[in-house]
């Protein structure tokens, strides 16, 4: 065994690493993770699908899904997934080009059982028949998924303009096509392609594994060395006469990806493209999207970047082409109107070659101007070049390059050493996949500049590559439906038109106008589209911290270090006046670290609603002018603050449901100077200019046009199953209607109107690294400014009707069931979405709730935590209906609605059960068969489990609970949500701040902890059989498997269904507000109004007898009526 050079870790990172290669060649890295509760695993194989057989697209991947069903030591398939399942675990893998990534994570306490059956996975795995031909379905579901995702559709098509022998071009995910099982022949050939790719590939010295967790070194050592020495390289023929034919295709196809990793040599840089393309550049590339979007995407071929990641001349490009601030491309572009944003970098990191892109979202007007943008963008490249190239020639030594590449090297190093750890489970696969490409030593480090000063300033290399940003090397891609329209007018555009293989997606390929290309090319004043000859470099930035000490206040102790296993004490109530509101502050004594979170949140009802008759009601037009509002002004502030977000400061203003929400994050130093300067920028109504809002209004009308025609079909099921539960859920035409008719003028009145509402709330949170005095001095100015712009109107409104989202309470013994084809004309699979809302209101925290609630809450959780790797393991795995397979726990929050205010506030959490299923393989009515029997079959298999494994779940997830968080960020959202939810209430009742439910959390794990069979068996008959569940199954139907008529015409006891927004909507209108009581069983006169509303012939009959011929007239007329006014 070699020891391996050391990790650098950065100053906050409290953990302890040790690197070494075992004697087999296997490289370990084992992390001791002092504050961690649970153990991570990951390996990483050095191959990938840029190593698939040119005849069999997609078995790097498919081996990759194999790996996991079974092994010698272990042939159960499941066995894996349900000990980590029992165990508070989860796993996951993904193939990349290059490598190929396997991750776990489990409670530390079962962490070595666990590595025993992650590590046979690579030294024994048994590619079963069956198994072969089952998870070919699951590859093939996971590929239809991707046919509708934009992201994938272009990469296609990138692939699809490669060199055919190049790896790039390869199709990595694979299908049932490129993998074919169904006959005999195929599946042994498929099966021999697996074992001889894994032999080939899955070798000791090709492994990297990393295991992080709370256990010392050397007892992660003991448990990784004898497991992972074990491995053997297995033979595989060194000559070519002497391999099968499957053997050739493996080792022939193994040198087509180039070396990847740290100690392999530097590959050749070439183009990717085809030969004749490349020589041709410019060339124009339009794409017509899935989804509504105007981009526009320029991209050029540079040399690979794959050794350098601290000296890379392409950061250094990306920083300046993609600067935001005053005076860059971006400024330029968005002043005209012409783009609402700009990133550039390299869109993919090659180990041959960097194809570096700016990404461009162009406005209405930038569509029709899109050579101006193309302009400015190469105006500016050879501007960067010349800059470049005199800097080179004078020495460099006092240049503004210099400095920016000093200021970045400045900012990297404090973010590298003021980060706070992350979870485990995500630090293994990055890590992993870090010391395959960097070594041990910059596993962490890469990029971060650590060894950079003043002397490696790249600059010979920044001018080269700056040289490479021109036309005749650029491809230009216009991404839009107004882009596709253009070119497929145009005379010959037939013969332009080429459909990509895999994906069977449309594209143009087109020589550019050579008028354009030699305007584009000149410096000329005169031939510009745009005159840029006065952008320039970025000025320094006034946002990088001037300190980074720990605030005074804090004890030694919490000024040593890190003390996360610390119990997180909830913020304290500094300020609590009946004019300007309540602030909370809460000195971080847990991370130490230099850096604060600050929240301003305006409890406001007219960001959606509107009063009417002295009530309010939700409008979608408010909700519509509040979304532009919000959005024209993260718009107009993107110039003013982009220096903030590269010195490690964020903000956010939102407009929601409940109100007016400024966020702001980052370093303390200069954090309350942002949040002013951002909250001032807000009072005032400078921001609402015609450029703003046109851009704004387009980019969302245009979203909601395309809603139904550019989603996957289990988020529209997800949309039509929340327009019965949430009642704030709007018809997206009725949306897309008032976002057609705002006009500029209504946005001005919306500003003026949610400032100077009389209804307000102000509650402002200050945690971390900022003192008691600078909280209250941040509040004192922040009021101040509020209260000058509403002329000394109270921020506190003490009696007002606390807005926000009012969940359906739905009818007990009794299913909806929502039916409707997708409108996706790319879409092939089904999907289902199936909700059960328990009838106990959630758990609120012990002095609010009842013990029932308690109880109903901790068995619905520990019953999602048993259900969640069988429910998997049976319709995923076993019966292969579709990629998208799970179950899981979900809820909602229930705010007293607007017409029951004088009760006063009230929030109560919602507990559901909900199972989602995509799929191109079963029709959406089996698979809600097929659920059926699954839960009454679970059913049966509940009431025999052995208490010893009921405990073993109820443990894991009770610990998972208790995991004490890890980050500030997340800490703040956890005390935001309970001052949101409760202090209304709390307050009103003549509670004070440590009344609020900090400790729910904890007490639903406490309880979960002393759940029996029986309680579970309970709360399972109580949400989940029919004669008492309350539950909604949303249906879309694809291509695979169109919906039928007779689907939504058939008579179902309990059941109500519907295949109509206007009937779901009317439907959600019939069900009364989901509140703090329990719901008792349905009278018959409410089941037979339910029954009215869905099915005339079974209300003639049961109408009849309970109210006679006079009330079903009424009826039917009501009900042809709402049918009349939603057609």
């Amino acid at each position: 065994m070699i020891e391996l050079p050391e990790v650098e870790k950065g100053k906050a990172d409290w953990r302890t690493y040790r690197c070494v290669q075992l004697d087999n060649g296997v490289t370990v890295c084992l992390v001791h993770d002092k504050e961690s509760k649970t153990t991570a695993a990951a390996a990483t194989v050095k191959v990938g699908a840029g190593s698939d057989p040119r005849s069999m697209p997609g078995l790097a991947h498919f081996c990759e899904h194999m790996v996991f069903l079974g092994s010698e030591k272990y042939p159960v398939e499941n066995e894996y997934k349900q000990y980590l399942a029992r165990h508070g675990g989860r796993s996951n893998a993904s193939t990349s080009m290059h490598l190929t990534t396997y991750k776990f994570e489990v409670l530390a306490d079962y962490a070595e059982q666990a590595i025993d059956i992650f590590s046979n996975f690579f030294v024994g795995p048994l590619f079963t028949k069956s198994g072969t031909q089952r998870e070919v379905n699951a590859v093939d579901s996971e590929n239809s998924k991707n046919l509708t995702a934009d992201v994938r559709r272009r990469m296609q098509i990138l692939k699809d303009l490669c060199n055919d022998n190049v790896y790039f071009s390869k199709f990595s995910t694979g299908n049932s096509r490129t993998l074919p099982t169904q006959e005999e022949q195929d599946l042994e050939r498929i099966r021999e392609a697996l074992l001889t790719f894994h032999r080939k590939h899955y070798r000791p010295d090709n492994l990297t594994v990393v295991v992080a967790g709370p256990q010392s070194l050397d007892d992660l050592q003991e448990w990784l060395v004898p497991r992972f020495g074990n491995m053997t390289t297995r033979e595989f023929p060194s000559k070519q006469n002497d391999m099968s034919e499957i053997e050739k295709l493996i080792d022939e196809s193994a040198a087509d990806a180039p070396p990847f990793g740290f100690n392999d040599p530097v590959a050749p840089s070439s183009s990717p493209f085809r030969p004749e393309l490349q020589k041709s550049l410019p060339a124009l590339l339009t794409v017509n999207p899935v989804r509504s979007m105007r981009l526009l995407v320029m991209m050029f071929v540079l040399p690979s970047v794959h050794k350098v990641p601290d000296r890379s001349p392409t950061s250094v490009l990306s920083h300046l082409l993609g600067h935001e601030g005053p005076n860059s491309p971006f400024a330029l572009l968005q002043n005209e109107g012409l783009i609402t944003s700009l990133s550039a970098g390299n869109r993919f990191g090659e180990p041959s070659f960097s194809l570096f892109q700016l990404e461009i979202a162009l406005t209405e007007l930038g569509e029709s101007r899109w050579r101006d943008v193309v302009d400015v963008i190469l105006q500016y490249g050879r501007f960067l070049h010349r800059e470049a190239a005199r800097v080179r020639k004078e020495g460099g030594k006092t240049s503004r390059l210099l400095e920016i590449w000093e200021e970045n090297i400045a900012l990297s190093r404090i973010f590298f050493d003021q980060t706070s750890p992350g979870q485990v489970y995500s630090l293994c696969p990055s890590l992993c996949s870090s010391i395959v490409k960097n070594g041990t030593q910059k596993s962490m480090s890469a990029g971060y500049m650590l060894d950079e000063n003043a002397s490696t300033f790249p600059i010979a290399d920044i001018e080269s590559f700056a040289s490479s940003l021109v036309a005749s090397n650029c491809l230009i891609e216009r991404c839009s439906k107004e882009a596709w329209e253009d070119i497929a007018q145009k005379d010959g555009s037939s013969l332009l038109k080429k459909t990509e293989k895999w994906y069977d997606v449309e594209y143009y390929l087109a020589d550019l106008d050579k008028t354009d290309v030699s305007k584009w090319s000149a410096d000329d004043k005169s031939k510009r589209f745009l005159d840029a000859r006065h952008l320039a470099l970025p000025s320094p930035n006034r946002f990088i911290p001037r300190s980074l000490e720990l605030c005074s206040d804090l004890p030694e102790e919490a000024r040593a270090g890190p003390r996360i296993d610390k119990e997180m004490e909830p913020p304290r109530i500094l300020v609590n006046d009946s004019c300007l509101g309540r602030l909370w502050h809460r000195l971080d004594d847990r991370y130490a670290l230099p850096t604060a979170n600050l929240t301003l949140f305006l409890a406001n009802a007219a960001v959606e609603n509107t009063k009417l008759n002295g009530v309010w009601c939700h409008d979608p037009k408010q909700y519509v002018r509040s979304t532009l509002l919000a959005n024209m002004f993260n718009q107009a502030l993107a110039q003013e603050t982009y220096a903030a977000t590269l010195a490690g400061l964020s903000w956010n203003l939102s407009l929601s449901a409940g109100g007016i929400n400024l966020n702001c994050s980052g370093f303390s130093d200069r954090l309350s100077e942002l949040g002013l300067e951002v909250l001032d920028a807000f009072l005032k109504p400078s921001f609402i200019t015609e450029s703003h809002f046109s851009g704004a209004k387009d980019r969302l009308t245009r979203s909601l046009r395309t809603f139904f025609e550019s989603r996957r079909a289990d988020s529209h099921a997800s949309y039509y199953r929340n327009l019965i539960l949430d009642s704030s859920s709007e018809d997206i035409e009725v949306t897309l209607h008032a976002a057609e008719d705002v006009s500029l003028e209504d946005l001005r009145k919306q500003h003026d109107t949610l400032l100077q509402n009389s209804e307000v709330f102000l509650d402002c949170l200050l945690c971390g690294n900022v003192s008691e005095r600078d909280a209250r001095t941040f509040f004192q100015s922040a009021t101040s400014k509020l209260m000058e712009i509403r002329s000394g109107k109270a921020l506190a409104e003490g009696s007002m009707w606390i807005p926000g989202p009012t969940e359906t309470r739905l009818a007990e013994f009794e299913d909806i069931e929502l039916h409707f084809s997708s409108k996706n004309p790319h879409e092939e699979n089904g999907a289902l979405v199936m909700t059960f809302q328990s009838s106990y209101p959630g758990f609120r925290g012990a002095k609010l709730s009842s013990t029932e609630s308690l109880k109903s809450s901790s068995s619905i959780r520990l019953l999602c935590q048993i259900l969640r790797e069988p429910f998997f393991d049976e319709l995923r795995t076993k019966q292969a209906t579709g990629y998208i397979v799970h179950s899981y726990y979900d809820n909602a929050v229930s705010l007293r609605p607007a017409d029951l205010s004088h009760l006063g506030p009230l929030c109560v959490p919602v507990d559901f059960i909900t199972m989602e299923i995509l799929s191109g393989k079963v029709s959406p009515p089996e698979l809600k068969s097929r659920v059926d029997d699954f839960l009454v079959r679970f059913r049966d298999i509940l009431s025999k489990m052995p208490d010893s494994e009921i405990q073993s779940h109820a443990s894991a997830l009770s610990t998972k609970m208790l995991k004490p968080i890890q980050n500030l960020s997340t800490e703040v959202s956890t005390h935001l949500t309970r001052i949101r939810r409760y202090a209304p209430e709390v307050f009103m009742s003549g509670g004070a701040g440590n009344d609020l439910p900090w400790n729910s959390t904890k007490e639903v794990a406490e309880q979960i902890q002393k759940l029996g069979r029986q309680d579970l068996l309970e709360t399972w008959d109580s949400i989940l059989i029919p004669r008492s569940r309350s539950r909604v199954t949303s249906m879309v139907y694809g291509s695979s498997f169109p919906l039928k008529p007779s689907v939504v015409t058939l008579q179902l006891p309990s059941t109500t269904i519907t295949n109509r927004i206007s009937d779901a909507l009317a439907l959600r209108k019939t069900l009364p507000p989901y509140d703090d009581k329990p719901s008792g069983k349905r009278s018959q006169i409410n089941y037979v109004i339910r029954q009215l509303m869905s099915n005339r012939s079974y209300a003639a009959v049961a109408a009849a007898s309970l109210f006679g011929v006079g009330f079903i007239g009424f009826a039917f007329m009501t009900r042809a009526k709402k049918r009349s006014g939603s057609s």
